[in-house]
């Protein structure tokens, strides 16, 4: 009404950076050696196969093991580990 104007704006910024996960184990499993933890790096939450919420996760069985990282901004990365299992016994002679 009185001939004044103004103007205002903003920035938007976008964080789409997915984190950056890495797996590992202490396996083998063997005869003695029963069980293995295995680790994942990368921060956020954290979702293994076959159910677990922890960093790490200890398992009993040889195979695959799948963890995804969901980082703050709600990205999200997976990584795999692969127990193997030596559990051959010795050759007696």
């Amino acid at each position: 009404a009185n001939g004044c104007t103004s103007t205002s704006s903003t920035i938007v910024t976008q964080d789409i950076t997915p984190p950056t996960v890495t797996t590992s184990n202490d396996g083998p499993l063997t005869c003695a050696k029963t069980s293995v933890t295995l680790t994942a790096t990368g921060g956020g939450s954290y979702e293994w196969s076959g159910g677990g919420t922890s960093s790490t996760k200890v398992v009993t069985a040889p195979g695959t093991y799948t963890v995804t990282v969901t980082a703050a901004n709600g990205c999200t990365s997976t990584s795999s580990t692969i127990v193997n299992q030596d559990i051959t016994p010795p050759t007696v002679t």
